[in-house]
């Protein structure tokens, strides 16, 4: 979780645009030499044996038991690098600082597999590159702010690439923003912007409680706020749907089920991402001065059974909190027992019928209010930590919020009347 909870520096949006010129001699060339950058450094790890100790639960007790495995040492030295920087140079024909580019890629591809492998998600395979891309280095932007024109050196003082993102519809919202790398694809160019980020401008905790149907917030000031998640729910379940009915029929007519699986994969894909962008911008414009705390969640320790684990499946909380981390502040705390612990005096709470549970000695809530208030509480702490004091339990710690305000992203804002000690009046 450390590793998570990083303070962010500066703010990076991200947008896509049309081109039409020919790059294919320039991605064909990054792409391979990309992966001779990976041949190379893969050649020079160097495998060590290391002891590592594991344990599993058996009849409510752990066991434990070693094994040996093969760590991998990445070259890194000033001098490798050097060298090979001069052997991929060799017969290159664009811009020597795209080969710097290609390094970089091939270092930060061979760290995730690193990082996956230790995970045991990978095996000892060599990763390798299958889609064309480029990775343009600042070194070869060069960004007209009052104009909107992007040149981009393909050959050095012979040939270049120019962009025009005036009359994009992002132009206004990054005005103020320096450029960052691009990313070149066959017809279109993903472009970055940056500016540096105040963090000790936010003044306000926003715990967030993630569930199947809902994201449930709490607010310092607005109090319980309900993120109603039915219609991505629906869209997911619309298209799994379809795709199940495709897979059972598969084998009758493979080439064209496959066809067919890949259009309505990527139909659920970019829904769901639209549904996500739109929340996190409305999030993050509703409460441009928040720091948002989500749960730690790991799905794979939550399943239970099959019909649960489609369901888990569905959500989105991951990669709602992964957007939601390009536009506003984003902390993780600890998920468990938030939804159990007495909001008042901290006492362990048992479960009722639906979403209510029961402290003996305060009375009954919401589960979900109960959930979205303590990570709000963890999450004071937690800032608190990394800042040196933002953030303050509001006066009315008690639960005695009368009013739930619901956010649809299609429809917007709504309103109900609803006490979190009485659950049942919902």
């Amino acid at each position: 979780m450390q590793n998570k909870n990083k303070l962010p520096s500066e703010i990076v949006l991200t947008y896509k645009i049309k081109h039409n010129y020919d790059l294919k001699n320039l991605l064909d060339g990054f792409m391979s030499t990309s992966q001779k950058a990976v041949d190379i450094i893969w050649e020079n790890i160097n495998w060590k044996e290391k002891q590592v100790k594991h344990r599993f639960k058996s009849k409510n007790k752990y066991k434990y038991y070693t094994t040996t495995r093969l760590i991998p040492e990445i070259p890194k030295d000033k001098d490798f690098k050097r060298e090979l920087r001069n052997y991929l140079l060799n017969g290159w024909n664009f811009a020597s600082h795209y080969v710097d580019g290609a390094i970089k890629v091939a270092y930060s591809t061979i760290e995730s597999w690193k990082s996956n492998y230790l995970d045991g998600k990978r095996k000892r395979n060599k990763p390798t590159f299958k889609r064309p891309f480029v990775r343009v280095k600042n070194t070869l932007i060069k960004y007209d702010k009052e104009n909107g024109t992007i040149r981009i050196t393909i050959k050095a003082r012979r040939e270049y690439l120019i962009l025009d993102i005036k009359n994009e519809w992002f132009f206004e919202k990054i005005k103020g923003f320096d450029i960052g790398e691009i990313i070149l694809k066959d017809s279109e160019a993903l472009i970055t912007f940056k500016k540096p980020l105040n963090i000790f401008d936010k003044k306000v905790v926003i715990g967030v409680d993630s569930n199947l149907k809902s994201l449930d917030l709490f607010h310092p000031e607005e109090g319980w706020i309900r993120i109603d998640l039915s219609e991505l729910r629906r869209i997911k379940n619309v298209y799994d749907v379809i795709i199940d009915k495709l897979k059972s029929i598969y084998k009758k007519a493979p080439k064209r089920i496959s066809i067919l699986l890949k259009k309505y994969y990527n139909r659920r894909k970019n829904r769901v991402e639209d549904f996500i962008n739109k929340l996190t911008s409305q999030l993050s414009k509703l409460f441009p001065d928040a720091i948002f705390i989500f749960e730690d969640l790991d799905k794979p320790n939550m399943y239970k059974n099959s019909n649960f684990n489609r369901d888990l499946d569905r959500t989105s909380w991951r990669e709602i909190a992964k957007k939601l981390e390009y536009k506003s502040i984003v902390f993780y705390v600890n998920p468990h027992y938030t939804s159990k612990t007495c909001p008042i005096c901290g006492s362990k709470m048992e479960s009722q019928e639906g979403q209510v549970v029961k402290c003996e000695k305060c009375g009954v809530f919401n589960r979900q209010f109960v959930g979205s208030f303590n990570i709000f509480k963890r999450g004071v702490k937690l800032v608190k930590k990394l800042l040196g004091g933002v953030g303050v339990l509001p006066e009315r710690s008690d639960g005695n919020l009368k009013t739930v305000r619901f956010l649809c992203p299609w429809l917007g804002w709504r309103s109900m009347i609803y006490s979190p000690m009485n659950p049942e009046e919902s």
